[in-house]
C-alpha cells in the first residue's frame, strides 16, 4: 500500500507526505515521511523532515519488531 501527498502551499514552499506499508502472515512494515520542501529554482530543491520506520515479524519461530524515528534532509537536482 502506498500513498503520497505533494502540496505546494506557498510559492516555492511545499509539504510532502509519503506512506508505504506492507503486510504478510510473517510480519509487517511501515515507512512514513513528512517533509518541508523548498525550491530555489526550476532545477534545485531542498527538503527537511521527519521519517518513521516500523516493522517486524511475529510467527512460530521468531518475534521481533523495531521502531526508528529520524530527521531527514535532502537535495534534489533535476537536469
Amino acid at each position: 500500500l502506498y500513498g503520497r501527498l505533494d502540496w505546494n502551499f506557498y510559492r516555492s514552499l511545499g509539504l510532502l507526505v509519503e506512506a508505504d506499508a506492507a503486510w504478510s502472515p510473517q510480519g509487517r512494515a511501515e515507512d512514513v515521511l513528512v517533509s518541508l520542501n523548498m525550491k530555489t529554482n526550476e532545477k534545485l530543491a531542498f527538503k527537511i523532515g521527519y521519517r518513521m520506520l516500523e516493522g517486524g515479524a511475529d510467527n512460530d519461530r521468531v518475534y521481533t519488531f523495531s521502531l526508528f524515528h529520524y530527521l531527514v534532509c535532502g537535495l534534489t537536482y533535476t537536469f
